[in-house]
């Protein structure tokens, strides 16, 4: 049963960019000169539309880019006055809308540290507590960053997962990161939902004598033309922001948390992640800031103007795999990299078939940002409904697979 008051009419126009927009709204350039076919392509948006008709969620926004071009930035449905009884006009989806995109962001909080490791000022590899020294306690002093980086340290923190209203209070976060006792043996792969970036923000914050937002703004998002990508939104501006819907059962757990109540309770009171900085969970955006983030990555670090941020090993190691394995939070194999999902052989997020060449990150089960480097795609669909792992799965592999199919065999560059 459709849970919205409106679907998309068939042909409806897409929402054109902002009056003036520019980069990452624009300009749009024809598929076909990047090498891209234009019907499977608009066949993948269509299955995008399709889903919004059968009321899967609400409004949604697609961006797609191809070695520094962009070819789609649409967005359709509803931001926000999706329920009957809600709060406030409905207010349509338009293709600078931000939304919360929740753990799409945890790629730009490993660029944070490959940033640091790269100057040599962190070594990914030492204990965390070389850093923070209260950390070292209750069986973490062994614990890296590359372990939290890769979901492998053991660190579930249910309690305070649940404790939203303390989010805000930074010390209390890090209070908190610094008590925990690990819940599984360090090597373990078990998806850190929040911990991930509550503890590698402190370790940013710690080495770079400033807190991970400013780091990130001063250091990547600013000189990439990219400030649409942030954390935390004054209070001012939480109408623009689109809402977040949860559309699924009366629970859903990752690891020990039920992820269900805590989406119930950030559609109820949205402040709880747009007031706090939230660095594993709470990023605002747009799926054109999210493309052209990972344009930037698939271009081996060097922004739309042609500045390098990072060295082309350093993206090379922080979007490799890691480790394949059973993940213990999510119950699945799950391929991981620095701070990135990448893909595999076998089905993914990123298509049916061999994805290996992508690395990205979902957020929640509505948001997928990834790079493609077999085709030099650069993709994100953000939608603002969020069921289930299982609703996921049906929603986006055939959805990306078929974006990626839009590049012909001939032009794709895989990995040596």
């Amino acid at each position: 049963m459709t849970l919205f008051l409106r679907a998309t009419p068939r042909g409806e126009a897409p929402e054109p960019a902002p009056s003036g927009a520019g980069f990452p709204h624009g300009p749009l350039v024809d598929p076909s000169s990047v090498g891209v076919d234009p019907v499977r392509l608009r066949q993948a948006v269509l299955r995008l539309r399709l889903q919004h008709a059968a009321g899967v969620f609400p409004g949604a926004q697609i961006a797609v880019r191809r070695r520094g071009q962009l070819i789609v930035d649409e967005a359709f449905g509803l931001a926000a006055g999706a329920r009957p009884g809600e709060r406030g006009a409905p207010r349509p989806a338009l293709v600078d809308t931000p939304f919360p995109v929740f753990s799409a962001g945890k790629p730009l909080i490993a660029l944070a540290v490959a940033l640091l490791e790269e100057r040599g000022r962190l070594d990914v590899r030492a204990p965390i507590a070389e850093v923070i020294p209260e950390f070292a306690v209750r069986g973490k002093q062994a614990i890296t960053t590359l372990d939290v980086l890769t979901h492998t340290g053991g660190i579930w923190m249910p309690e305070f997962s649940t404790r939203w209203h303390d989010w805000a209070d930074w010390n209390k976060v890090v209070d908190a990161i610094c008590a925990v006792r690990p819940s599984l043996p360090r090597g373990t792969l078990a998806y850190h939902p929040l911990e991930y970036g509550w503890v590698l923000a402190e370790v940013v914050r710690r080495v770079a004598g400033r807190p991970l937002p400013d780091l990130l703004d001063e250091e990547i998002l600013q000189p990439a033309g990219l400030t649409g990508l942030r954390f935390r939104v004054p209070p001012a501006r939480w109408p623009e922001v689109a809402r977040s819907y949860w559309l699924g059962g009366a629970r859903a757990n990752v690891g020990p948390v039920d992820v269900a109540a805590m989406f119930r309770e950030i559609g109820d009171t949205p402040e709880v992640l747009l007031g706090a900085f939230v660095p594993g969970a709470g990023l605002v955006t747009d799926a054109a800031h999210l493309a052209a983030l990972y344009d930037l990555l698939a271009g081996g670090g060097v922004t739309h103007g042609g500045r390098r941020l990072l060295r082309p090993e350093t993206v090379r190691r922080y979007t490799e795999r890691y480790l394949y394995a059973y993940c213990r939070s999510n119950r699945v194999p799950l391929a991981v990299a620095r701070g990135f999902l990448v893909g595999t052989r076998a089905p993914s997020v990123y298509g049916w078939w061999g994805s290996e060449a992508c690395f990205g990150h979902a957020g929640a089960f509505c948001t997928v940002a990834f790079a493609d480097a077999a085709t030099d795609l650069s993709v994100a669909v953000v939608t603002n409904g969020n069921g289930s792992a299982a609703d996921m799965v049906r929603r986006f592999p055939g959805l990306l697979g078929l974006l990626r199919s839009a590049v012909p065999r001939s032009l794709r560059r895989w990995f040596s």
